[in-house]
């Protein structure tokens, strides 16, 4: 994939540091304690089939050597962390990059040794940098992800969820022991002294904006190029953060729809929006908002000409706008969260969801996304991505629809807007090919067109049981 080339391209732009490694040969007790140093220090990237003049030379096995790393350090790295042990071929030669993030559980041991980068070099730590070390767990363990949700209880979280991801953990670590959900809760930082933890809550949490009501997601659909006090759709996701992740990517999907192309017996689908690219933006902006604030929010909104999303908390110091263009490295605002994301394999490799979201772009052939930000707030733009296709239509609709009918909702609105621009897209269509697109029943899709028709949107063509239907030009509605 391109994306993966411009990441091992950005690698080898790069010298050895505390922060990235390149070796043409390793051994597993070797590679474990390069990860280790890195997880104690501020993460990194190890990329191995590479020799120290930048040459391509490949890893012989790499299959299998990649599933004895995965397995080597699961085993022995203490206490766990998320590592991502990935296979690329690059110039037609297997390599192996594992990255991992800075840990928020340090000091982190290997064979019951502490080791950290000292610039290029893996060192055992000495008795200032343990204390040092033992002194940011302790930080670590007062950051808001920590902090205790008060009056919450075990039944006030998702079990079901909290299995699932504990189930996919064990996939990866199969000597790992736990007695039931809640000891591994615990294991994993989310319970500290019996107490549920602000991170547990948005990650599995029932009712999580109940305990904390900046965790909801707003949705907000304009019939304009800007907000104003009329839209389409204004929706609230307040369930945790993989109910969430759920509920918007079903959305979204039904939103943008797709656009069906029948050339003689072939029938072909694309959707009309970067399915990966939107994905990672959003990932992105759940996994790295500031939840700590008050004030914190996470809104996208879709216009008549794009789709942002934005998160507050604004980038991490020591990333700019420019780092996200390349491989960087990630800084994690909220890593508990991030870790079972990773473990439910929402995200991948630390510091690479940018450049998947433009390559994808690029690929499918959907325009340059672009990031600003501005007071604390970061905004991912998707130009052209829209459920919106024809001004005519909003006026149609907010005209016609919300003056001369009663009791239509927002809903039905989005679906009106959803049927009318697949038939503008596609036309003509016939009725199955739309009752597909919105998955609705048929007396739904028909009650539907009868809207539509009746306020000289679409018109049905050709005879009774095999006409379609098609958007109506000003020339048909002088017809």
């Amino acid at each position: 994939m391109e994306s993966n080339d411009l990441i091992i391209k950005n690698l080898l732009q790069q010298d050895a540091n505390d922060r990235i490694e390149i070796k043409a040969n390793a051994t597993l007790d070797g590679i474990a304690k390069t990860i280790t140093a890195f997880i104690n220090g501020r993460g990194g990237d190890l990329l191995l089939g590479v020799d120290e003049s930048k040459k391509i030379v490949g890893w012989n096995n790499a299959h299998q050597y990649r599933t004895d790393i995965q397995n080597y350090l699961a085993e022995n790295i203490v206490p766990t962390a998320p590592v991502s042990v990935n296979l690329f071929e690059y110039n037609s030669k297997p390599l192996i990059l594992i990255s991992v993030w800075e840990g928020s559980n340090k000091p982190y041991s290997y064979n019951l040794k502490i080791y950290q980068r000292t610039g290029s070099r893996n060192v055992p730590v000495d008795a200032n940098a343990m204390t040092k070390l033992i002194e940011n767990r302790k930080n670590a363990d007062f950051n808001w992800e920590r902090m205790p949700v008060l009056a919450a209880e075990i039944e006030d979280l998702d079990l079901y969820e909290i299995k699932k991801t504990m189930e996919t953990f064990l996939l990866s670590n199969p000597n790992k022991k736990f007695a039931d959900e809640e000891n591994f809760l615990i294991q994993k930082g989310l319970i500290i002294n019996g107490n549920i933890t602000n991170a547990c809550m948005v990650l599995f949490g029932k009712n999580p904006t109940r305990f904390i009501p900046q965790s909801k997601i707003r949705l907000t659909v304009y019939p304009e190029k800007q907000a104003t006090n009329t839209f389409l759709e204004d929706k609230l996701f307040d369930s945790h953060i993989f109910g969430n992740i759920t509920a918007i990517f079903d959305y979204l999907d039904a939103l943008f729809g797709k656009t069906i192309r029948i050339e003689g017996l072939l029938r072909t689908e694309k959707k009309n929006y970067p399915e990966i690219a939107l994905r990672e933006g959003i990932l992105n902006a759940i996994i790295h908002r500031d939840y700590h604030s008050s004030k914190g929010f996470m809104q996208i909104n879709v216009y008549a000409d794009r789709t942002e999303i934005s998160n507050y908390g604004g980038l991490p110091e020591g990333i700019s706008i420019a780092d996200l263009k390349k491989k960087h490295y990630s800084i994690l605002r909220n890593p508990d969260m991030a870790e079972m994301c990773f473990i439910r394999h929402y995200i991948e490799m630390a510091g690479t969801g940018s450049i998947r979201i433009l390559s994808e772009c690029k690929r499918n052939g959907f325009k340059t996304p672009g990031w600003k930000e501005n007071y604390n707030v970061l905004t991912l733009t998707f130009p052209e991505i829209t459920c919106l296709k024809n001004e005519g239509l909003n006026e149609g609709l907010n005209e016609g629809i919300n003056s001369n009918i009663e009791g239509i909702s927002e809903v039905v609105k989005r679906e009106l807007i959803i049927i009318y621009s697949f038939i503008k897209t596609n036309s003509p269509v016939k009725v199955s090919d739309i009752q597909q697109h919105i998955n609705k029943s048929d007396a739904t899709v028909e009650r539907y067109l009868k809207i539509l028709k009746k306020h000289g949107l679409i018109e049905y063509v050709g005879a009774k049981k095999t006409g379609k239907y098609r958007v109506m030009t000003d020339r048909s509605r002088e017809d």
